[in-house]
């Protein structure tokens, strides 16, 4: 559900940088945000599989609980789904910490 919490703010984040960088003038960068959305959507989509995986206790499932298929297809696009929506939230939104 977290995962799912996470989307929604992305989708926060784009509309509100949308509109303060069509107000600004700058250019769309908020567009980033729907790119780190598709890194997190496949986030949890591997973690659905993986779940679904852990629960039916299948040996074929097993390539799907192991740490490196975990780390390549969950850790990895969440991560980098996350680092770009934090990228551009300090684009658009740094004015407010640092006063310029």
């Amino acid at each position: 559900m977290s995962l799912i919490g996470l989307l929604f703010v992305l989708d926060v984040y784009y509309n509100l940088s949308r509109r303060l960088g069509e107000v600004n003038r700058m250019p769309p960068y908020y567009r980033r945000f729907l790119i780190g959305s598709g890194f997190v959507a496949v986030a949890v989509l591997v973690q659905i599989i993986r779940t679904a995986a852990y629960i039916s206790c299948r040996p074929e499932a097993a390539i799907l609980l192991s740490p490196s298929f975990s780390l390549v297809s969950f850790y990895l696009p969440l991560f980098i789904g996350i680092f770009i929506g934090v990228l551009t939230a300090w684009r658009y939104w740094s004015w407010l910490v640092t006063g310029e």
